[in-house]
C-alpha cells in the first residue's frame, strides 16, 4: 500500500470517527433537551392544576356557596365546649362564625371579673389556632350571651333567608342586644342589595334589618 493510499485511508478512518463522536454527542443533547423540556412542560401543568383548584377554592367560598349551605364538623355546641376548656370560669360575650384564609371559624370574645379573652376555632379541626386575653379595667360594661334554648345557626341562617327570600349567608354573630342574645345574620347578594338581619336567637323574632 502506498504512503498517499495509507494517508487516505486513515483521512476515512479519522472522518468516519469523528462523525459517529458527533452524532452520539448530538443525539445525547437532544435527549437531554428533550428530557429538560418535559420536565418543564410537566411543572407547568403542576402549577396551572394548583392556580385552578386554588381559584375553585377562591370561588366556592367567596360567591358560589353560602355557609347556610354547608355542614362543618365542629358544631357551635363543639365549639362553645373548646371554650370553656381553654377559659373555664369566664363568660363568652360574643360568638362570630366567618371565613378567615380559606378556613371557616368561631372568633370567641370572653370575659370575666379581670380580663378579657380572645380565642378562635377551626370549624373543620376543632383546633385552637388563636388564644389571647387582655387585663380589662372596667368588666361591668360586657354582658354574657345566655346560650340556653336559641336557636341553631342552621335555624337562624333559614329564618333571616326566608326574610329577604334571597342571597346566602357568608357570616353570624351572637351578640347581647339590651340583654337579648341575638344573631346577626350577614347576607350577600339578595334582591335587596346587602342585608344584615338580626333576630332573636330564642324566638326567632325578626329584630332589625
Amino acid at each position: 500500500m502506498t504512503n498517499k493510499t495509507k494517508l487516505t485511508f486513515l483521512a476515512l478512518v479519522s472522518t468516519g470517527i469523528l462523525g459517529a463522536c458527533g452524532s452520539q454527542t448530538a443525539d445525547e443533547e437532544q435527549s437531554s433537551s428533550s428530557q429538560v423540556s418535559s420536565e418543564t412542560t410537566e411543572t407547568e401543568e403542576s402549577s396551572s392544576e394548583s392556580a385552578a383548584s386554588s381559584e375553585e377554592t377562591s370561588f366556592n367560598s367567596a360567591t358560589g356557596q353560602g355557609i347556610n349551605e354547608q355542614e362543618f364538623d365542629v358544631s357551635l355546641d363543639d365549639a362553645v365546649a373548646i371554650y370553656n376548656e381553654n377559659h373555664p370560669n369566664t363568660s363568652i360575650e360574643s360568638i362570630t362564625f366567618d371565613e378567615d384564609s380559606g378556613k371557616y371559624e368561631y372568633d370567641f370574645d370572653g370575659f370575666d371579673d379581670t380580663s378579657e379573652y380572645g380565642l378562635t376555632v377551626d370549624a373543620a379541626t376543632g383546633e385552637v389556632s388563636d388564644s389571647e386575653s387582655d387585663s380589662e379595667d372596667d368588666s361591668d360594661s360586657n354582658e354574657a350571651l345566655t346560650l340556653d334554648n336559641i336557636l341553631t345557626p342552621q335555624e337562624a341562617m333559614t329564618a333571616a333567608l326566608e326574610e329577604v327570600n334571597s342571597g346566602y349567608v357568608d357570616e353570624w354573630q351572637l351578640e347581647t342586644d339590651n340583654g337579648m342574645t341575638v344573631y346577626e345574620i350577614s347576607i350577600e347578594d339578595s334582591q335587596e342589595d346587602d342585608d344584615d338581619i338580626v333576630l332573636n336567637a330564642e324566638t326567632g323574632e325578626i329584630v332589625e334589618r
